[in-house]
């Protein structure tokens, strides 16, 4: 990914003789200024215009793997900026030390740390439409099954057609900072304007951009061995200049909302809203379902009462009458020593004796526990002598 990105600037892979270390500065040291023109031979072209753009001269270095034991060359105040690359999380952790603008490739995400960077690196109204362009070239020509070539093997989208449109836009801006300083130096001179062309053009490409750059020793270097009249080798103008559209209005629009991080807030408080319904909803499905298990439960009990109920009734309710003797009524379960049948209740209290023989469930205590055999004798329909006799 980083080679890529260094070859958008044409001529620079070829030129990387100085990249390993900051006190490098040979291609400066032997770079002059090209005194002939070819416009039919590319490289001529090139050479006359600046390029490549030598980035990694004095005080930069370009590391695409940097172990630990060069963050010392990092940290360095002769290093002025650097490209690195690193698997290390401890390079990571301290991001806020070492970098300016961190890439990560896990997660697909760039961060600008530094705030007037951040406001040099934003794009104007005409390099959000050239970003457009390609982005859309792109994803229009993009083959799912072969990634390395667009559709139908074209041209366009391809990464031949991206360097092309980066070398164009790259021609323009070079001559374009030569038109600003052009303009600047005869700024009462309206003869020395180009024809055709309206205002300081360097404006479409961000005038804190060229500000900013101008600070430093690629520019410094570029102006040194550069022609003063670029401008009239290659038009300054911005490969996609022009007036303000409502296509300009919704990518300006749609930056600001990104900038903001609104589109994180409103993806974000949808996943939290919908987190928190799928949480309402097993909630509310909880809830019912142990209501109507507390509902079974409680109709189980109540089940369960009403047999107990009924089985106490069907025992204390005596049997159909049938006459019997004496000693069958006694039976084997209780031996009564007073005669029957009782006339009353209290008649049954009044003649109970002193003392008896118990045996089975007939109790052999005194007269509250026959008094209870009577309260159960008398729950059932029955109250007749031969009733309470049976009991």
């Amino acid at each position: 990914m980083q080679f890529s990105l260094i070859s958008l600037i044409p001529r620079l892979l070829q030129n990387l003789d100085d990249c390993a270390d900051p006190t490098m500065n040979t291609y400066a040291t032997h770079l002059v200024q090209p005194t002939s023109l070819k416009t039919s031979e590319r490289a001529s072209l090139l050479a006359y215009m600046g390029l490549p753009l030598q980035i990694f001269g004095k005080g930069s270095l370009f590391g695409p793997y940097t172990p630990l034991q060069q963050l010392d060359v990092l940290a360095d105040l002769n290093t002025k900026s650097y490209i690195v690359g690193s698997t290390n999380q401890l390079l990571l952790q301290q991001n806020d030390r070492y970098a300016d603008v961190l890439v990560n490739v896990d997660d697909n995400t760039m961060s600008i740390f530094s705030a007037s960077l951040k406001s040099a690196l934003a794009l104007s109204t005409a390099d959000r439409r050239f970003i457009d362009f390609l982005t859309n070239a792109v994803q229009v020509t993009w083959d799912e099954s072969n990634p390395s070539r667009p559709k139908d093997m074209g041209y366009s989208g391809s990464e031949e057609f991206i360097r092309l449109q980066f070398e164009e836009y790259l021609l323009a801006f070079l001559s374009s900072a030569k038109y600003h300083q052009h303009l600047e130096k005869h700024k009462d001179d309206d003869k020395a304007t180009l024809s055709g062309i309206e205002g300081d053009p360097s404006t479409d490409f961000g005038n804190e951009f060229i500000n900013s750059w101008k600070k430093t020793e690629n520019y410094a270097l570029f102006n040194r061995c550069t022609d003063s009249h670029l401008f009239d080798i290659y038009e300054p103008v911005h490969p996609c200049a022009g007036g303000l559209t409502i296509d300009d209005v919704q990518r300006r629009l749609a930056q600001q909302v990104h900038e903001m991080g609104l589109d994180e807030r409103w993806r974000g408080g949808k996943e939290v809203l919908g987190k928190h319904l799928a949480t309402g909803q097993q909630r509310v499905s909880g809830s019912i379902n142990t209501l109507w298990t507390n509902i079974e439960t409680m109709r189980e009990a109540q089940r369960k009462r009403a047999a107990e109920q009924k089985a106490v009734v069907a025992a204390a309710e005596p049997p159909e009458y049938s006459p019997k003797t004496s000693s069958e009524i006694a039976g084997p379960r209780c031996e009564l020593s007073f005669p029957l049948p009782v006339k009353s209740p209290a008649d049954f209290a009044s003649r109970q004796t002193r003392s008896h023989t118990g045996a089975g469930i007939c109790p052999s205590g005194g007269s509250q526990s026959w008094r209870l055999f009577l309260v159960l004798g008398f729950l059932g329909s029955r109250k007749t002598e031969t009733g309470l006799a049976k009991i």
